[in-house]
């Protein structure tokens, strides 16, 4: 492998035009680079000869041959970048969409969202004939739907300061 990081000037333009379009993000803080089946985020410029990397960013996009599915983490990442198809979901919709189950969304466009929850973005989501869908992995549904029950004492106010 080389010593330095290119990125793949097509791709660069697509992800940065899928965001633009589908999620409102007017502008990206790093480039987008290709590795490892997946559309990357980094301000890397060079990796020393020798070095194997798992990642080189923050994953933006899997890729599915020629298209594109966003990563959650990117989104997340992204957060208040995201100005269109933001979803914002209650503590009881987020457990459905946890568990694996699909919520009622009549209006909302089809195709991938930005599951948002207490203002943020938390994963992946998507959109098909009025009902959302969790994209997120299993193992990051699980952390989540572990928290859940911490968010319902903060906010019954069950917390102590010592």
């Amino acid at each position: 492998m080389g010593g330095s990081l290119r990125s793949s000037e097509g791709w660069d333009e697509v992800a940065r035009e899928y965001l633009r379009e589908r999620f409102g993000v007017e502008e990206l803080p790093g480039k987008v680079m290709e590795r490892a089946r997946g559309l990357w985020l980094t301000t890397a410029e060079f990796v020393p000869l020798g070095v194997k990397l798992h990642s080189v960013g923050v994953r933006l996009f899997y890729l599915r041959g020629e298209k594109l599915k966003p990563a959650s983490l990117g989104l997340s990442y992204l957060g208040q970048r995201i100005r269109k198809n933001r979803v914002e979901v209650g503590s009881e919709e987020l457990e459905e969409l946890l568990l694996g189950h699909e919520i009622e969304v009549p209006g909302t466009p089809e195709g991938y969202v930005a599951l948002v929850y207490r203002g943020d973005v938390i994963g992946c989501g998507k959109v098909k004939a009025g009902k959302l869908a969790a994209e997120i992995s299993k193992a990051r549904r699980q952390e989540l739907l572990a928290a859940l029950p911490w968010e319902g004492r903060w906010e019954g106010g069950a917390h102590h300061s010592s």
